[in-house]
C-alpha cells in the first residue's frame, strides 16, 4: 500500500505518514523501483495506534516511548495506565482552573452591565478587564 493509501485509511496527510518515519515512530518503508513508499497493513497498524494515542492527548515524545516498550518485548500497559492517570490528572486541575476563569469572566461581564460608563480617562485600557485597579482609581481622583 502506497503512503497516500495509508493516509487516506487513517485520515491524515501524506506528509504527516512521511514526517512519522522521519520521526523513527513508522519503519521506513521500502521503496519499489520507480522510488515510491510500499507500506505493510503493521504500518498501518502503527498509524492508527499513534492517531487514537494522540486524541487522548499523549505526545509524540510519549509514543515513541510506548512503541519502544512494545517492540522491546515489554507490555506498555502499565507505563500507558500511569501516562493516563497523569493526564487525568492535569485534566481535572485544567477543568478548575477553567472553572475559575469562567466564573471571573462572567463576574467581570456583570459587574460591567451594572456599572455607569466611566470617562475614558479614567481607565488604565479598559475598565472592564481592569475592574479593580480603574475603581481604585476613580476613588483617588
Amino acid at each position: 500500500m502506497y503512503v497516500r493509501d495509508v493516509a487516506r485509511c487513517v485520515g491524515l496527510t501524506a506528509q504527516a505518514i512521511r514526517f512519522y518515519e522521519r520521526l523513527g515512530l513508522v519503519q521506513r518503508a521500502p521503496r519499489t523501483r520507480a522510488g515510491y513508499r510500499v507500506y505493510s497493513a503493521a504500518t498501518l497498524e502503527r498509524v492508527q495506534f499513534i492517531k487514537d494515542a494522540q486524541r487522548l492527548g499523549f505526545s509524540l515524545e510519549e509514543i515513541r516511548e510506548v512503541i519502544r516498550l512494545k517492540y522491546s518485548g515489554q507490555a506498555p500497559c502499565d507505563c500507558v495506565r500511569k501516562m493516563l492517570n497523569g493526564k487525568l490528572r492535569d485534566l481535572k486541575d485544567q477543568i478548575k482552573q477553567m472553572d475559575q476563569m469562567r466564573r471571573e469572566i462572567a463576574t467581570c461581564l456583570r459587574a460591567s452591565r451594572n456599572r455607569a460608563r466611566l470617562p475614558h480617562s479614567v481607565s488604565l485600557i479598559c475598565p472592564i478587564v481592569q475592574n479593580k485597579r480603574a475603581l481604585s482609581a476613580v476613588r483617588k481622583d
